[in-house]
């Protein structure tokens, strides 16, 4: 039924492409591919808003992105160089497939996020939107959208960072650093922004690239322009992945031991997200131990070392885990959790 559906919006998209271009033809326009980008243009608008009210089901609002991607690429074809239609069907894809991270109200959100909301990322949407920016920025690399504002943000480049972090191949975290180290480099650099998602996302990014070095810096500079729990944290692991552990439990120590229950609901509730799956142990069995709270410190490392994440890190965890063993458990027989260290 839904490849029958889908193949219905493509004749449909084909055969009104074809007419638009009979009509451009008859009509003997100087310049007929300019009236089918109009014209393709001003269908996809009309589809995306129609796909974009409220009260439509999960189903036709599928049918009439399918008409607008359909048109607006239809558009693209008609005029090549032209990036317009390339943002429109990245902007609507994720509008419609992803942007409920900034709604309180679920009853605000597209019928299309619902399963991004229970961390059931869209892998395929994903790189739509991707690939329709990149495209975008290939044929229009000054147009203002891809500028940084006055507080440093840009929407384009920060969402695209983000998915590309989400799809978390290496390929995919190397783009994501290129468009946060973009953002840096267009933004006015005696601006003071309080708050610096941008380098802590780029520090983070870094340390999953395992860049260590170039993550600790980018940290620095972002805890230098506004501290936060999870930025303190992050500059903790990278410090301590490049075997500082004093100075890494030192730092987890000075954000307090009431922030490390605010992290955890952070991160459980979708705030704070880590890639790949099994990063965010680290996190807790680092902060646990800095707060001398073994049990719950080697339950963490555990967890961590058994996801397998980052597999260059885990000669650290294992470390740790060793000496936690060492101290706590010395003399008493190989619990469980003891077969993993090396």
């Amino acid at each position: 039924m839904k490849r029958a559906l889908v193949l219905w919006l493509v004749c449909v998209g084909a055969i009104a492409h074809a007419n638009v271009w009979q009509h451009a033809i008859e009509k003997g326009s100087p310049d007929p591919a300019q009236d089918v980008y109009d014209s393709e243009m001003a269908d996809g608008d009309n589809f995306a808003a129609e796909a974009t009210a409220k009260g439509a089901s999960p189903k036709t609002v599928r049918q009439l992105v399918e008409r607008a991607t359909s048109s607006y690429r239809n558009a693209a074809a008609a005029k090549p160089k032209e990036g317009e239609p390339y943002f429109r069907i990245g902007r609507l894809l994720y509008s419609l497939y992803f942007e409920y991270q900034d709604t309180v109200n679920i009853a605000n959100l597209s019928p299309l996020c619902f399963g991004s909301i229970v961390q059931v990322f869209d892998r395929k949407h994903a790189q739509e939107v991707i690939d329709a920016w990149d495209a975008f920025e290939a044929r229009a690399p000054l147009d203002p959208r891809l500028s940084v504002n006055a507080r440093g943000e840009n929407e384009i480049l920060f969402r695209r960072a983000i998915l590309h972090t989400k799809l978390t191949s290496k390929e995919h975290l190397e783009a994501a650093a290129r468009d946060y180290e973009k953002i840096l480099a267009r933004e006015d650099s005696a601006d003071d922004h309080s708050e610096d998602p941008v380098r802590s996302n780029l520090a983070e990014t870094y340390m999953m690239l395992g860049r260590v070095e170039d993550a600790i810096d980018m940290y620095r500079e972002a805890l230098r322009r506004g501290a936060s729990t999870s930025t303190e944290y992050g500059y903790a692991v990278a410090l301590d992945r490049d075997e500082r552990s004093g100075e890494a439990l030192d730092v987890m120590r000075s954000v307090g031991r009431d922030e490390l229950d605010k992290f955890h609901r952070s991160v459980m509730q979708g705030e704070t997200f880590f890639v790949p799956r099994g990063e965010e142990y680290y996190y807790y069995a680092l902060a646990h131990e800095a707060f001398d709270e073994t049990d719950e410190a080697i339950e963490y490392w555990q967890q961590y070392i058994k996801s397998g994440a980052h597999p260059e890190f885990q000669p650290r965890a294992k470390a740790h885990l060793a000496a936690l063993a060492t101290k706590h458990h010395g003399g008493i027989p190989k619990a469980p959790w003891q077969e993993l260290l090396p």
